[in-house]
């Protein structure tokens, strides 16, 4: 029996998510529009890919007119995903980013979302842009001073609000990525965990507003299907601009350690590729395709010497 949500659960507020003000994009709705509202899972990206244990919550699809949502049951990881797959999770156990990393859920937007099928997704840049839309949507839609730490967190003042992890299958059969955004919106000033204190900011911390994430995740997801067509057509060019004014590591002295190596330079952009480009002190420019990147304080007068 299919209900529209609405109906109060002991224990949880109604609508949480912000189903009605949900407006992802028309590509998204046309292209199957399966909303999977879970009260608490392991990982949303897991979920999407199939993987991991059933979870409670709603499955709430897209009839052309509106959501409608299903009675609350117990859900299986999606088996069939494909564009216009979502999973939003109000509570996250074991949210993972890059290399395995954990990432620690304080109170926000934990989503996954199957990438539509197009040729840019599967470009080694793609998490890198996926990166800069989201800074750029947090900009324009929160007025939140968001900037993009390669290759794909998200900052504000030095104070990380989120991440991006970008996952990718491809077999004979299929061919799928998956585009996770875990992204703190109610933690209060002084809440987070205390590993976090001094690291971790929030939508609230930063803004005062208590945001529900269906306005996140809408915009996110329009704004992407929005500048898909045009990345493919004009690559880079149209972006530069703002990747340059977004990039809290341009002109900054860091480390990075990449696979098996430990570099030292100044970060001097992103290539074609999605590779932060480090000037040595030689003056030699390397392009570093993956690797953890810290900030170190600058070299007085080593601009002055060159």
């Amino acid at each position: 029996m299919i209900r529209r949500l609405g109906r109060r659960r002991p224990g949880v507020h109604r609508d949480w998510f912000g189903l009605a003000s949900f407006t992802p994009g028309e590509r998204f709705l046309r292209e199957g529009g399966r909303l999977y509202l879970l009260d608490e899972v392991g990982s949303t990206n897991d979920f999407l890919r199939g993987q991991g244990p059933a979870a409670r919550g709603r499955l709430c699809v897209w009839d052309g007119w509106g959501w409608r949502a299903k009675e609350v049951a117990e859900l299986p990881p999606v088996a069939d995903a494909g564009p216009g797959a979502l999973v939003v999770a109000r509570r996250q156990t074991a949210g993972h980013g890059r290399q395995g990393r954990r990432w620690t859920d304080c109170g926000g937007l934990n989503m996954s979302v199957v990438i539509p099928p197009h040729r840019v997704s599967l470009a080694r840049g793609f998490s890198v842009w996926l990166g800069l839309m989201t800074v750029t949507m947090l900009r324009e839609t929160l007025q939140v001073d968001a900037r993009l730490k390669w290759p794909n967190d998200i900052v504000v003042g030095g104070r990380k609000l989120g991440g991006i992890l970008l996952q990718r299958e491809v077999t004979a059969e299929k061919s799928l990525t998956v585009g996770g955004l875990g992204l703190n919106l109610h933690t209060r000033p002084g809440a987070f965990p205390a590993p976090l204190q001094d690291t971790a900011t929030s939508v609230f911390a930063e803004t005062g507003r208590d945001v529900r994430p269906a306005v996140p995740a809408g915009a996110l997801l329009e704004k992407v299907e929005n500048e898909l067509d045009r990345f493919e057509q004009e690559g880079w060019a149209p972006y530069r601009e703002s990747l340059s004014h977004l990039d809290c590591l341009l002109g900054q002295t860091v480390q990075v350690q990449s696979i098996n190596r430990v570099y030292s330079g100044r970060a001097v952009g992103v290539d074609e590729a999605g590779a932060l480009k480090l000037e040595t002190a030689s003056g030699e420019v390397v392009p570093i395709q993956v690797g953890d990147v810290h900030l170190l304080p600058p070299v007085s007068g080593s601009r002055d010497k060159e």
